[in-house]
């Protein structure tokens, strides 16, 4: 396909594409081999679970106004 064929959006999503692998051949992963406490690792996979279930999340109001920062 060439790009005066594209859509809009199937430009718009082959810049993102090709911005994202540059940017990620020119820095990198910046935590490639790092390693993740396990708690850290666990409560991250119990997040994730509940936004698969469905649960009801902190909104991020709620958040910001819990630990005084301002949006």
């Amino acid at each position: 396909m060439q790009i005066k064929e594209m859509t809009t959006e199937q430009l718009q999503n082959l810049i993102r594409n090709t911005v994202d692998e540059i940017l990620d051949e020119y820095f990198g992963d910046p935590d490639e081999g790092n390693d993740m406490k396990e708690s850290f690792k666990q409560s991250l996979l119990e997040i994730r679970r509940k936004r698969i279930e469905g649960r009801p999340t902190i909104p991020a109001s709620e958040v910001y106004k819990r630990y005084g920062i301002e949006p």
